[in-house]
């Protein structure tokens, strides 16, 4: 159990990874949202800020002007009409409103522009109270004395004293703009780095994000692709090189294991299949030896009746004649029984598949069929038993040079593909229907009128040794193309080597 928990937790770090990474995604863009959203907010109160600043500012310069040419009209304090006093009051009152609006507001004021407020609040009420009075003293009949009175008052008091308020408020207010306009430029420019900042860290996150990615699924993916096409050529033995204890680690782990089961079911495949072409191979020995076991019997009979040396002689040498062939008919028995023994040694193979070529021409040209070589040159060297591989390929040739109606041609082609060196030999005789095709590599089973039927079975197990396969493509009256493929490599595991050179047959297409 613990064993399998333990297992349970590796086979989820990569979804666990993977929620890891998401949610770092996330946690940076909802940091990077709400860091935002809080430098948005403090720049629109800036902004704010600064507007109801530069509103209090025009207000106080209202004041003033209205102020300053309430002063001016003092002068004709005496003409005035109940329309300029009117009028007066008007501008009084207005300047009291603006007072009033700057003080009531939803927030708070600094506490230096509240002073300042209620120190021009002041004068401006003095100002009415004066105009006031004066007023009074006209109504009175003391005309000289109010005109004296408020002049020497506004003159000396008043008109200093709102001066210099409103030059107060003024400044505190113009510092306070100042203020603002300074911290919503500050937001602004936090606002930008932010940004910037969001920017950046969620690309370099969407590239480690795909890097990562790259790293723990979609390479890993890849090789398991890599290492089922290479099953899927009969190279068993194929290691997947994912190390990682992770989801993908354990499937790389099950197709090894599955491999190896293939390999074994694919061994002990052709072990029977073995076993059943060595009983179709005794009964035709069986068969083969039957006849001259009877001819043996016939002419020692004969030497038995008779007395004449001639015939004795003719007998005995018939009896020999027919040793000798079942004689033959053992050796190529045991030939096709006997493990094949592999010298490899580092060899260029292009030299030999040209020697092979030269030493059927002859052969070919015989049977008035054109062979056309056609080796590239820089094959590369590999490990192998020339010998082996010459003898295979002469049975490829000869067989499609026999199976080839005169005046058509024979090709041996060779190149490097990948991994692989292709080898292929082309006829265009009469093909092999889908059954010939299943039985060709059958030890004993032929199509000839002669022969025992063990050279493509021979070839099939000389391939098999060097790590390699023979694909077959034919159809009745297109001719036929042996392709026979061997690694550059020689990757294939030391098992399916020696299976296959003790007569097994690891690849049985």
């Amino acid at each position: 159990m613990a064993h399998r928990e333990r297992r349970r937790r590796r086979l989820m770090l990569i979804r666990t990874r993977i929620r890891l990474l998401l949610t770092i995604l996330l946690v940076i863009s909802l940091g990077g949202g709400i860091s935002a959203l809080t430098v948005i907010s403090e720049l629109r109160g800036a902004m704010r800020e600064s507007q109801r600043s530069r509103a209090s500012l025009v207000a106080t310069g209202e004041i003033r002007d209205l102020l300053l040419a309430s002063t001016g009209d003092i002068e004709q304090l005496p003409r005035w009409e109940k329309t300029d006093r009117d009028r007066f009051q008007q501008r009084i009152d207005q300047c009291q409103q603006i007072i009033h609006s700057l003080v009531d507001v939803k927030t708070p004021l600094p506490v230096e522009e509240r002073e300042a407020i209620l120190e021009l609040e002041r004068p401006v009420k003095n100002f009415g109270r004066a105009v006031t009075r004066a007023f009074q003293y006209m109504e009175e009949g003391l005309e000289d004395r109010a005109l004296n009175r408020s002049r020497n008052w506004l003159k000396d008091h008043l008109v200093p004293d709102i001066a210099s308020a409103v030059r107060t408020l003024e400044e505190i207010q113009q510092k306070r703009v100042g203020f603002t306009e300074r911290r919503a430029h500050s937001a602004s420019d936090l606002i930008s780095r932010v940004f910037i900042v969001l920017g950046l860290a969620l690309i370099g996150s969407c590239i480690a994000f795909f890097l990562l990615l790259k790293r723990w699924i979609i390479t890993p993916i890849e090789k398991l692709s890599l290492a089922a096409q290479e099953i899927s050529f009969g190279n068993y033995g194929t290691k997947v090189a994912i190390t990682s204890q992770d989801e993908l680690g354990g499937l790389a782990r099950e197709v090894e294991s599955m491999s190896e089961s293939i390999a074994q079911f694919q061994l002990q495949l052709v072990d029977r299949e073995r076993l059943a072409a060595v009983g179709e191979m005794t009964a035709s020995v069986a068969h083969n030896l039957r006849n001259p076991l009877g001819s043996i019997r016939a002419l020692a009979q004969s030497c038995l009746r008779g007395n004449d040396a001639e015939i004795t002689s003719l007998s005995l040498r018939q009896v020999m004649e027919t040793v000798d062939r079942a004689d033959r008919w053992l050796k190529d028995l045991l030939q096709g029984l006997k493990p094949i023994q592999l010298a490899k040694m580092k060899t260029a193979l292009s030299p030999h598949l040209e020697a092979v070529g030269q030493t059927v021409r002859p052969f070919a040209e015989k049977r008035r069929v054109e062979l056309q070589v056609q080796i590239e040159r820089d094959l590369p060297a590999m490990d192998l038993d020339f010998r082996r591989i010459e003898q295979a390929i002469f049975v490829l040739l000869n067989n499609a040079i026999e199976a080839s109606e005169m005046d058509s041609t024979v090709r041996l082609n060779a190149s490097h593909q990948s991994e692989h060196v292709l080898i292929e030999v082309i006829d265009e005789g009469h093909g092999m229907t889908d059954e010939t095709k299943s039985k060709l590599f059958t030890p004993y089973f032929t199509t000839k009128k002669s022969g025992l039927g063990l050279g493509l079975s021979l070839t099939q197990r000389i391939i098999h040794g060097h790590g390699g396969r023979i694909d077959v493509v034919s159809s009745p009256e297109k001719g036929t193309r042996m392709s026979v493929w061997i690694p550059t490599g020689n990757s294939d595991s030391d098992v399916r080597e020696r299976k296959a050179t003790n007569g097994s047959d690891p690849d049985p297409r």
